[in-house]
């Protein structure tokens, strides 16, 4: 398993990227959320963690999907669209629990389509 390191003043984090169920915007930082519950603050945004995630994509089977301005997700991960209640299902079904992200009916509808057309789910 990769790692990746960020090297701040006062802490040292060692992240594996690949291992997130998804990450989402928090102005100039992010979170990771991981699927067992864990939820790092990153000292990066968005756009330089979807950088690193497609330096890494050559060594890792995960599929991440950028999703307008706020969320990348693990592709692997998605379980459920759900275009009535406008929220995308996330689980490894290892761990407890799952996460339902908001998201909007024209996202869902890409990501729905994405699936059906490359046949991703197989």
């Amino acid at each position: 398993m990769k790692y990746t390191i960020f090297n701040r003043r006062t802490e040292l984090l060692r992240v594996p990227l690949a291992k997130a169920m998804f990450y989402e915007a928090y102005g100039n930082y992010c979170y990771g959320v991981f699927p067992n519950k864990q939820k790092v603050m990153l000292p990066v945004g968005l756009t330089a963690i979807e950088n690193l995630l497609h330096q890494q994509a050559a060594e890792t089977t995960q599929t991440f999907l950028r999703i307008g301005k706020r969320y990348i997700v693990n592709a692997n991960m998605i379980v459920q669209v759900n275009l009535t209640n406008q929220k995308l299902v996330l689980s490894d079904f290892e761990h407890e629990g799952n996460f339902a992200l908001p998201m909007s009916k024209e996202a869902l509808k890409n990501i729905k389509r994405l699936y059906e057309n490359n046949g991703i789910w197989k």
